[in-house]
């Protein structure tokens, strides 16, 4: 049965489309550098699919998704399992009157399989028991315990872990998770403003975003599903063999759930119909950190295209490949070197020099030596000649000092 919207609930659903940046910004102003997250935690919301995020603690994973069911005023459960959680810490325990009957009910009140949006960190240690119990949660909406079986109003599950399983297994039960977002700290540029908004939120308590009703997310996932892909259809299909020819497994359960990312980009977009603009979401069916970079490359022709007036800043990076994040890192050195004090006597010298030290660690991290871009390689080169003179600046004045010569120490020596 094909779903229709009525003529109240099209208009209804352009209102929210409007609303939704406004939105959107509130949530922001509460985090810096994470709009991409929230907007990817959205995006999962409409499409009522589920989203993992990879990277390392304290990058506010777990407060993203707080905000957004906060500010949509549904049902959340968060959890950080361990290797030793019981799937009563989630589920819930036994019913001890039921069980006295000889009924094997557990008592859902408060707990997962109650929630419309959940947060679980660390999804990977979880037991086999648990394991199993959330693929029923994830792919049916159905928690089931022994004879017990109830519907669950879960939209979206979003996951979070360290890194990805090596565990062909654990990989498997990865895939149920249809978008994938690798999250790293922030760029040291945005540590002022970190400190700015961190602070405001100890003293003020006040989000001021406004919430928008449950019932919003429900409409808009259903007027996602009248959004018409017959415009898109063969690209897409192109876009899936390059993939695969990349190197990229993906199931034919992903492929077909994708198209879904698709139709509510392009509702986001305030169109019903999907154009080569909202073919970004492809990229975060990748997952493998390295692999979705080669994949903004690979698809660079089929995604040139890629506009969202309201996922502006997840839709950018989808498509930010390789060289873009070339030209990036080039241009942060470029002013870098602009900026560099007159004066070694000047107090804001080591705080470049840190600076300068951060954007070699970010070249290194993101580029092998073999494939660094040609002007990177000179700004690196660079940049290990600045901190080179600045050792053997502090080496010269220890000397002069009579004591023993010792390297700067705002200054980690980068490996050769």
């Amino acid at each position: 049965m094909s779903v229709v919207l009525s003529a109240k609930e099209k208009q209804a659903t352009e209102k929210l489309v409007g609303q939704l940046n406004a939105h959107l910004d509130g949530l922001d102003s509460q985090f810096v550098g994470r709009r991409d997250m929230l907007e990817l935690i959205l995006l999962g919301l409409i499409m009522q699919e589920h989203v993992l995020l990879i990277g390392p603690p304290g990058t506010g994973k777990s407060a993203a998704v707080q905000a957004m069911a906060a500010g949509l005023k549904v049902k959340n459960f968060e959890y950080l399992i361990g290797r030793f959680t019981e799937p009563s810490e989630l589920f819930g325990g036994l019913d001890l009157n039921a069980l006295k009957d000889g009924k094997v009910q557990p008592v859902t009140a408060g707990m997962l399989p109650e929630a419309e949006i959940a947060f679980l960190d660390e999804i990977f240690l979880g037991s086999t028991a648990i394991l199993n119990s959330l693929l029923k949660i994830l792919n049916e909406r159905t928690y089931q315990r022994g004879q017990f079986s109830v519907k669950t109003p879960l939209m979206s599950c979003v996951a979070a872990s360290n890194h990805l399983p090596d565990d062909p297994l654990l990989a498997a039960f990865a895939d149920r998770f249809l978008l994938t977002m690798f999250v790293q700290p922030i760029d040291e540029a945005q540590l002022p403003d970190l400190l700015k908004v961190g602070w405001a939120q100890f003293t003020d308590g006040n989000t001021g975003v406004k919430p928008m009703p449950k019932a919003a997310m429900t409409l808009l996932h259903k007027a996602s599903l009248t959004v018409d892909l017959s415009g898109v259809n063969e690209t897409y299909a192109h876009i899936m063999r390059k993939l695969r020819l990349l190197g990229v497994p993906l199931s034919d359960r992903k492929i077909v759930k994708g198209q879904k990312a698709v139709a509510a980009a392009a509702l986001l977009r305030g169109q019903m119909k999907a154009g080569p603009e909202d073919l970004w979401p492809v990229t975060y069916l990748v997952q493998d950190a390295v692999q979705q970079t080669e994949a903004g490359e690979v698809l660079e022709k089929e995604l040139k295209s890629t506009h969202n007036p309201v996922l502006t800043q997840s839709a950018v990076r989808a498509t930010y490949g390789a060289t873009a994040h070339a030209a990036e890192l080039s241009a942060t050195g470029e002013r870098l070197m602009s900026a560099k004090p007159a004066l070694k006597t000047d107090e804001r010298y080591e705080i470049w020099l840190v600076r300068m030290e951060t954007l070699l660690t970010q070249i290194d991290a993101a580029f092998d030596a073999d494939q660094l871009p040609q002007h990177l390689r000179i700004l690196r080169t660079s940049i290990e000649s600045h901190l080179a003179g600045s050792d053997n600046d502090a080496e010269a004045a220890n000397d002069d000092e009579g004591g023993t010569p010792k390297a700067n120490p705002w200054v980690t020596r980068p490996s050769p």
